[in-house]
């Protein structure tokens, strides 16, 4: 019996020893991260059979057991992960929000600033300290998109050697994982089996700090080893072994870092497929709004170059000259296009230049090969566009033209264009002389102080520079005749050859002869002889005639100008003392088919003019047409609309502006082009293209910031959960400590009284 109760003493007491230290390392590691709390499981020893029943031979200590529930474990690594990347989105966010919403180094007072001069120069045209002032915004301008470009640059590069440095410490989590499997497999090897706690703790805590960095999934292999994977499920750990990720050039662009796996002699590239964690913040930043940011400001700085490019090519500057580029070219220059690096067709063969700033997507696209086909993909809405006519000739898509330079381009090669990406860093001034800033416009067009007719025409503008011809033109308002010459038909005597007749043709306005042609003259070759015919009388006639050589129509118009109606009569005549009769017949310069028996055809012309006819200073037609009230009458890259009631004769005057000194109309017209809705198809300024970039960025911000405090929200009390479960708690430990203290002397009361029991017994034998 005293064994009985020494033995059971002293198995509490080892038990108690053992609960004993259990807690007092609880209490030691209560503020050692990833650390769980764990237990000591008793159990009863095998009791001995005796006759009348069975006695107890005290505890056993079954195992030692750490606080672990796999579901919360699991849940707060995936919110690990979505908290580290919504922070690390939102951390880059906001310093884009920030470049960008710069009271003092926005872009946006800059941009007024620019304007505000523009408008200062329209109205003081001539004034050089204006004009100045002009170029130095200008450059303030340039250098504010320049800088804001730099920016996102300079976070680009960042994000390089974020990425670099993300890779490295993922790898270094991953190679300690595969490590400490090795690890608590042998430990479970030389423990019978039994559950090496520390490292347990150990490989969780360095999950849940790889889950920090991208997000993961595990499973267990059976022998004690967890299999670790990331993206969508590539294997980074796999029993003992890891995998190390590694950086790569992106297939197009050899400045943007990847992320891949190592394949033979090459790699796979898995930045598309992998999220959570601060890595995968970093990779969504870059797609989601890096990238757009910096597209976006591009086309900005694009659209605002090409635009005011072209309307102050419509202008003149001090020194009479056509205004040139004011910034230089984006639209040619800018645009850049990537080979894939597995290409055998050199990104050279192509060009792609901005023809239509105003429908730019701000997008980049993918060109594409397959087969015989070509088609150019948005790579914002993955719209993709079949060409059908490049390569054999140029193809435009969304204002961008793309043209084949030389060779061909191989099946399956695919290019990179990005229209806009480098617009704000090339943008840069090409006027630097305040006198070269086109404020005025090239021509001049004024009413003749003769007109009888109330119209009216307007300034006049330049349209196409390239097509512009500098002279004094002058638009007559005039009268479409059916006069015709050919020298061939019309005018062709017929006489009856039954009669000795002496026959004439008689060509009179407003009852003047002005042309006469007898039986067997030459006829009038062509419309110009006619017309020379009907001038040489015009001071007698008040009319004269014009031709435009293209259509071949013949134009009168009274000169001096009239609100009176004048008339053309055509008559056959018989000089001789015959009468004529039906047989004799003539075909006249002015359709009329005269005979003996209706000889004569009057037709009646003005003062209200139908047509229009475009003059230079040597008298030769540049332009006709009918005459339509407010519509546009354009020629030589010239363009000028008359309108109201014009009479036939009517004058208006287009000339040269050989001085732009008190000239404003260009300077208000590019002044306008601040509020015009130039891009965006049209529905958009550059104003609100900023505003909508700044918005856009502002918006990202703020949900990234909703998003960060809702995920750590999440986490938070993910790792309460874990706490409750896992975490030491003093108090709970201190009266653990008390009862395992209580427990060990109480069982070493039992081993005392069993020994004076068993003293007892040692003095009745001795006596």
């Amino acid at each position: 019996m005293a064994g009985g109760i020494l033995a059971s003493g002293v198995s509490g007491l080892l038990a108690a020893q053992r609960a004993l230290a259990t807690t007092a390392n609880n209490i030691s590691n209560v503020n050692t991260e990833g650390y769980s709390r764990q237990r000591v499981e008793f159990a009863t020893r095998t009791p001995d059979a005796t006759g009348y029943g069975f006695v107890g031979n005290g505890v056993t200590i079954s195992s030692i057991e750490r606080s672990f529930d796999a579901f919360v474990t699991s849940q707060l690594r995936s919110s690990t992960s979505s908290s580290e990347q919504a922070s690390e989105f939102n951390k880059l966010a906001s310093r884009v929000n920030n470049l960008l919403v710069d009271a003092d180094a926005g872009l946006m007072p800059s941009m007024q600033a620019f304007f505000n001069s523009v408008q200062l120069v329209s109205e003081s045209p001539g004034d050089n300290v204006a004009r100045q002032v002009l170029l130095s915004d200008s450059e303030t301008l340039v250098a504010r998109f320049q800088r804001f470009n730099q920016g996102l640059s300079d976070t680009r590069e960042s994000l390089n050697q974020t990425i670099q440095t993300e890779i490295a410490e993922i790898n270094g989590l991953t190679t300690a994982i595969g490590n400490i499997n090795r690890e608590i497999s042998s430990a479970i090897s030389s423990g019978n089996g039994n559950s090496p706690n520390d490292l347990l703790d150990k490989r969780d805590q360095l999950i849940l700090e790889l889950s920090r960095n991208i997000s993961v999934s595990t499973v267990e292999d059976g022998n004690g080893g967890l299999n670790v994977f990331i993206g969508t499920g590539q294997a980074v750990v796999v029993g003992f072994e890891s995998r190390d990720l590694l950086s790569m050039n992106n297939a197009y662009d050899p400045e943007q870092l990847e992320i891949g796996f190592a394949a033979g002699a090459g790699a796979v590239e898995l930045s598309a497929q992998l999220r959570g964690g601060s890595l995968g913040g970093l990779l969504n930043f870059r797609s989601e709004l890096l990238d757009s940011a910096q597209d976006s400001l591009g086309r900005i700085a694009m659209g605002l170059a090409e635009v005011f490019n072209q309307q102050h090519r419509l202008g003149v500057d001090l020194n009479g000259a056509l205004g040139g580029d004011y910034f230089n070219s984006l639209g040619e220059n800018t645009p850049e296009i990537l080979g894939n690096q597995n290409n055998s067709s050199a990104a050279s063969q192509i060009n792609v230049s901005v023809t239509d700033v105003s429908q730019l997507t701000g997008s980049n696209y993918r060109l594409d090969r397959i087969g015989t086909n070509y088609s150019l993909t948005n790579l914002d809405s993955n719209r993709a566009v079949m060409l059908t006519s490049f390569p054999g000739s140029s193809e435009t898509v969304d204002g961008i033209t793309l043209d084949l330079m030389v060779g061909t381009i191989a099946d399956g090669d695919s290019f990179l264009i990005r229209p806009v990406r480098n617009a704000a860093q090339d943008m840069g001034l090409e006027i630097t002389d305040p006198k070269n800033i086109a404020m005025a416009v090239p021509v001049r067009a004024t009413r003749s102080l003769d007109n009888t007719g109330s119209g009216s025409i307007d300034s006049g503008r330049v349209t196409d520079p390239s097509a512009y011809i500098a002279d004094s033109y002058s638009v007559v308002m005039a009268d479409t005749t059916s006069g015709v010459a050919d020298g061939a038909t019309i005018g062709v005597i017929t006489d009856d050859a039954g009669t000795a007749n002496a026959l004439q043709y008689r060509l009179m306005i407003n009852g003047t002869a002005v042309y006469t042609q007898n039986e067997g003259d030459p006829l009038l070759a062509d419309q110009d002889a006619l017309a020379t015919q009907i001038n040489l009388s015009t001071a007698t006639t008040g009319v004269r005639a014009y031709v435009d050589g293209v259509s071949g129509t013949l134009y009168m118009a009274q000169d001096p100008s009239s609100a009176l109606p004048f008339t053309v009569t055509e008559a056959l005549l018989d000089t001789g003392p015959t009468a004529m009769d039906a047989a004799d017949a003539v075909t006249g310069y002015f359709g009329a088919a005269l005979t003996g028996a209706a000889p004569s055809n009057t037709v009646t012309y003005g003062g209200a003019a139908d047509s229009y006819i475009v003059l230079d200073s040597s008298g030769n037609t540049e332009a006709s047409g009918t005459y339509t009230s407010g519509d546009p009458i354009t020629f030589n890259g010239i363009e000028a609309t008359v309108s109201g009631a014009v009479n036939s004769g009517d004058n208006f005057s287009i000339v040269h502006n050989s001085s732009g000194v008190s000239d404003n109309r260009n300077a208000l017209l590019l002044a306008a082009l601040q509020t015009n809705l130039s891009l965006e198809g049209g529905t958009a300024s550059f104003e609100d293209a900023f505003g909508t970039m700044v918005a856009d960025v502002a918006s990202q911000t703020y949900q990234s910031n909703i998003s960060s405090k809702a995920n750590n929200s999440i986490l938070q009390a993910n790792l309460e959960e874990r706490a409750s479960i896992a975490g030491v708690n003093l108090d709970e430990e201190a009266a653990n400590l008390m009862q395992y203290q209580q427990a060990f002397q109480a069982a070493a009361q039992l081993i005392s009284a069993a020994d004076s029991m068993f003293q007892t017994l040692l003095n009745s034998i001795g006596r």
